[in-house]
């Protein structure tokens, strides 16, 4: 970058205050001015060929570069106002390059136009391109504000035959763009003084005092985020900037955030990408693209981006730690190895990080490098021992190993109850469930007194649809000597699943199913719990009872049926009783409505039992 030589004169607006001081008449007759005196610079144009390419510039392709801007320098300094504006003359332009040793015929970068504007206090910078077409000279230009060079005006292109008409074009076209910008001005300052209102009205006087000004929409799309005006509104002004200068930053950013907050994510991370490429090689910009396309659920948008910079700079870490961050939202696990074993090796903040130690464990282990990953996450467990999360996944990923272990066992070891046991527990892990009842039996045949393994088989036989089998085996698993609150446990949470199930199918089997369980679980270990869960699955079955008993046919059945209706009715009255206080309310309901029914009861039977009844099994659920 050019370094210029910084000014040493007095300022416009210093000279301007002695010529007010010592002429008081000249004072009253013009009013100071609103703003102090703009400056202007004027850049020498580039020369671009026939596809918009700069090509190896000769040296007429230089001077014509600086012809164009000599021209637009001097049309544009005769159109503007005087006490508003001063455009920087071409001698002291061409003086300012020579005595920094540039030719004077020389385009300059932008950067390099802002170190010369420093040096002339310039406020504004118009930079062009000038392209010879068959249709004769093709001149392009933006009006760049020196304080922010993201803010920018397009100028409306001009083509003609004759270069200086072409010039005179757009200086006019500059001259008018120029009328929004004390709008714009007096928007920014009325944001700095925090009144929102005034800015929106200034960014909108702006826009009527030129219909394509970028300048004072931005301004207004700065006052509506401000203000914190709805996320449509401020999508809908920063289309109107893009809809004048495409690659508005400003604009883009405002956008992109708006449809954030829309939850439009496809359109977000086009305004993101977009953002980026206005300035690809500033890497600032990049990482908070990258942040926010993360951030807002577009990291397969971020991917291809974050990895092109990052491997441009494969030495800066920021942007190793975004791909690490976006390759483990996306899944994309040899990226995400890849990268992780990089912060690894060369991040310090990463291995005093637990989470990352969980996250890279994990990422070994979905990259298929399970040893990779048992060894990461044990180091991190090593490293991190009070932290519950790193212990967690250690003992699943020791877990997921058991199915080679445990296999080898066997092999070495078939009678071995506790391997069989182990096994029972992973087949039915997978699914697997009559494999899983298969190996419970035989590991409890090898061993009686293995903990739990009647409860095993028990589950196995739920899970297969054997209900009947499985309130077999845990009576079995009470005479053999299992942990009696356990068994209860147990036959309590199935005779609950059961209820639950019966009350969704309103069937009296499966209520009387249910029952069993319930009752089961009573004997073992009676609580409020179980004595309430009997009464109300007791309750449905005499109700369901004395509700078939006078649609069936034969009379006979009609008399069982009944004769069930009657017999659970105690059953149910006497557990409500015992567990009321899980929930008086339902419980009085339950009560009021066997005082309703047992009447109905006494009359079934004596309607279809003349004779006596067969005998009917007695007990819970029969």
């Amino acid at each position: 970058m050019t370094r210029f030589a910084p000014a040493v004169r007095c300022g416009t607006a210093a000279l301007t205050s002695l010529m007010l001081g010592a002429s008081p008449a000249l004072s009253q007759r013009r009013p100071a001015a609103e703003f102090t005196q703009q400056n202007v610079l004027v850049a020498n144009f580039w020369v671009v060929g026939k596809g918009g390419e700069t090509p190896s510039l000769t040296r007429n392709d230089m001077r014509l570069g600086r012809k164009v801007g000599d021209a637009v320098r001097d049309q544009l300094s005769h159109l503007v106002n005087k006490r508003e504006a001063k455009v920087t003359s071409g001698r002291d332009v061409r003086e300012s390059m020579l005595a920094s040793s540039i030719n004077p015929d020389t385009a300059l970068t932008l950067a390099d136009l802002r170190q010369q504007g420093e040096f002339f206090r310039s406020d504004e910078i118009v930079v062009g391109t000038v392209t010879q077409t068959p249709a004769g000279y093709r001149l392009e230009a933006k009006l760049v504000l020196w304080r922010d060079v993201r803010m920018r005006q397009p100028i409306a292109p001009v083509t003609s035959s004759n270069l200086d008409r072409a010039a005179d074009q757009l200086a006019a076209r500059i001259h008018e763009a120029r009328a929004q910008l004390k709008f714009q001005r007096r928007c920014e300052n009325a944001l700095r003084d925090a009144k929102g209102t005034q800015a929106v009205q200034a960014a909108r006087d702006g826009i009527a005092a030129y219909g394509q000004g970028a300048l004072a929409r931005t301004c207004l799309v700065f006052a509506l985020r401000e203000m914190g005006a709805p996320a449509t509104q401020v999508l809908q002004e920063a289309q109107g900037v893009l809809a004048v200068d495409s690659a508005a930053a400003h604009a883009l950013e405002a956008a992109a955030q708006a449809l954030d907050s829309l939850r439009r994510r496809d359109e977000a991370a086009d305004m993101w990408l977009r953002l980026a490429a206005t300035d690809s090689n500033n890497l600032t910009l990049v990482e908070r693209v990258v942040w926010s396309l993360a951030e807002g659920g577009n990291s397969r948008h971020a991917e291809p981006l974050i990895v092109r910079v990052s491997d441009r700079y494969p030495e800066n870490i920021r942007l190793v730690r975004q791909k690490w961050r976006v390759a483990n939202d996306n899944r994309n696990w040899p990226l995400a190895v890849a990268s992780g074993e990089k912060l690894l090796a060369n991040d310090a903040e990463a291995i005093t990080d637990s989470v990352f130690f969980l996250r890279l464990a994990t990422a070994y282990r979905a990259n298929g490098q399970i040893f990779k990953g048992v060894e990461t996450v044990a180091r991190g467990v090593a490293t991190f021992p009070k932290e519950p999360r790193l212990y967690a996944l250690y003992t699943q990923f020791v877990k997921e190993e058991s199915d080679t272990v445990i296999g080898r066992g066997l092999a070495m070891h078939p009678n071995s109850a506790e391997l069989l046991a182990l096994n029972a527990k992973d087949l039915r892990a997978k699914g697997k469930t009559a494999e899983s009842l298969d190996a419970s039996r035989k590991a409890v045949e090898l061993d009686s007194t293995i903990a739990q393994g009647r409860l095993m088989v028990a589950q196995a036989e739920m899970e297969l649809g054997r209900p009947d089998s499985a309130l077999m085996t845990l009576h079995r698993a009470v005479v053999a000597g299992e942990d009696r609150n356990t068994v209860a446990q147990f036959a309590l949470s199935k005779g609950n699943i059961l209820f639950r199930a019966a009350n969704g199918t309103k069937a009296r089997g499966d209520f009387q199913l249910a029952m069993r369980f319930l009752a089961f679980a009573d004997s073992l270990k009676s609580t409020p719990q179980t004595k309430f869960l009997l009464g109300a699955a007791a309750l449905n079955v005499a109700q369901l009872a004395l509700t078939d008993a006078p649609t069936i046919k034969v009379k006979e059945e009609s008399c069982v049926i009944s004769q069930l209706g009657a017999d659970t009715i105690p059953i149910a009255r006497a557990s409500l009783e015992a567990g009321q206080d899980v929930s008086p309310e339902a419980t009085k309901q339950f009560l009021e409505y066997l005082d309703q029914i047992s009447p109905y009861a006494d009359k079934q039977i004596a309607a279809y039992c003349t004779a006596a009844p067969p005998a009917l099994k007695k007990g819970p659920g029969h």
